[in-house]
């Protein structure tokens, strides 16, 4: 995991957030299963070896969100609204 992405992680945890780990085609990904939180969304804007991205839905998975270092291929993904049951 690239050290800007790990940052982006453990500041998810710090807010209490837990993480899915899994890989996608393009990225090993910690996916988290709620909005991406300001702090995060600044941390990663900010920082210039990250890419900001978004997913739509498809019938499997909801819309998301998150950063990714393309290089080194770890990305970070959030809900981008919690979908209600």
């Amino acid at each position: 995991m690239s050290t800007a992405v790990l940052r982006l992680v453990k500041m998810a945890q710090e807010h209490h957030l837990v993480a899915d780990d899994g890989e996608w085609s393009e990225a090993t990904v910690s996916w988290f299963g709620a909005p991406m939180p300001l702090g995060i969304r600044e941390a990663g804007t900010a920082d210039p070896a990250l890419e900001y991205f978004m997913s739509d839905g498809t019938p499997h998975n909801p819309p998301g969100e998150g950063f990714i270092d393309r290089p080194a291929k770890p990305a970070i993904s959030f809900l981008l609204k919690i979908e209600e049951v």
